[in-house]
């Protein structure tokens, strides 16, 4: 775990570790923690958002969903479980499960020129005959509201073009570190569409 954490720095975090080492190499006294120089440095909340959920990589989080009170909804009143499960220096994987083992979906955050991108993939591991895949690649780039925990991606033009519907999707990731909690959030139209609370796995 801690090897894939390490693959993980990006170029600022990166700068922030070398600065440490050298600091011991001196001599000088025992230097804050990278993410904490990172801060210092001043790393976009896109990067810390970034690094913050790299720290998670392996871990799973499980719950439900809080909203819609919605029978037919297929992630309504099942167990939810995510993953953090591949991680590297500018990608990282969350997959979705449902009824406790289902692949459902995977949530991919890469770090882009342009910034941080979420991208939902629905096709996994399965093979679906030819015309039938379902929607898959919808999400957008996190906007400038969001925070080193928490991040908005307001719907990209991809989404639009494949699903107009969905051209006001807002979608919403939230981590409360200290009580592992993971957030979940889907608003259309500046209302709420989906929400699920996660929280983390102990071993």
């Amino acid at each position: 775990m801690c090897d894939m954490i390490n693959s993980l720095s990006f170029r600022s975090v990166l700068m922030a570790a070398s600065l440490s080492f050298l600091l011991i190499a001196c001599g000088a006294d025992e230097p804050q923690d990278p993410l904490e120089e990172a801060i210092q440095m001043e790393t976009s909340d896109h990067e810390l958002f970034f690094a913050n959920l790299a720290t998670l990589c392996g871990e799973t989080f499980t719950g439900g969903s809080t909203f819609p009170d919605n029978d037919d909804h297929v992630l309504v009143n099942t167990e939810l479980n995510a993953t953090v499960a591949y991680c590297s220096e500018d990608r990282i994987d969350v997959r979705l499960y449902r009824d406790g083992d289902t692949w459902h979906a995977t949530w991919m955050l890469e770090m882009r020129e342009e910034g941080l991108h979420l991208y939902h993939d629905h096709i996994g591991d399965k093979e679906y005959p030819e015309g039938e895949e379902p929607n898959t690649g919808y999400g957008g780039f996190a906007d400038d509201r969001g925070s080193a925990t928490t991040q908005y991606f307001p719907a990209d033009q991809n989404t639009a073009d494949m699903l107009p519907e969905a051209s006001t999707n807002v979608w919403m990731m939230d981590m409360d570190l200290e009580n592992g909690v993971f957030v979940y959030f889907l608003e259309r139209n500046n209302e709420p569409r989906f929400r699920a609370e996660l929280n983390l796995v102990q071993e």
